[in-house]
């Protein structure tokens, strides 16, 4: 996912962001406030090393929203809170 498909899909990614990874704060969310990088820090922040982890949650939660995700069994493993997003 890149800046723009981050920043378009902020509002709807943020709540299943702290749903799923639950060290992220409300002071977070409104930093982050659909930036990809300020998402990063806090993501490096709250879980050190789990950077690379995050992001292919939130490449995988974006495909599964925008209609693009196919069904990968890692992603299943990966991303539990990926199976109630609905398709746009």
């Amino acid at each position: 996912m890149n800046q723009e498909q981050f920043k378009q899909s902020w509002d709807q990614l943020k709540g299943y962001l702290k749903k799923h990874w639950e060290k992220i704060t409300d002071e977070d969310v409104s930093q982050i406030a659909g930036d990809q990088n300020k998402f990063n820090l806090a993501i490096e922040k709250r879980y050190g090393a789990l950077n690379g982890d995050v992001s292919k949650w939130a490449d995988r939660w974006y495909a599964k929203w925008s209609g693009l995700y196919v069904g990968y069994e890692e992603a299943k493993a990966i991303t539990p809170a990926c199976s109630d997003v609905p398709a746009r």
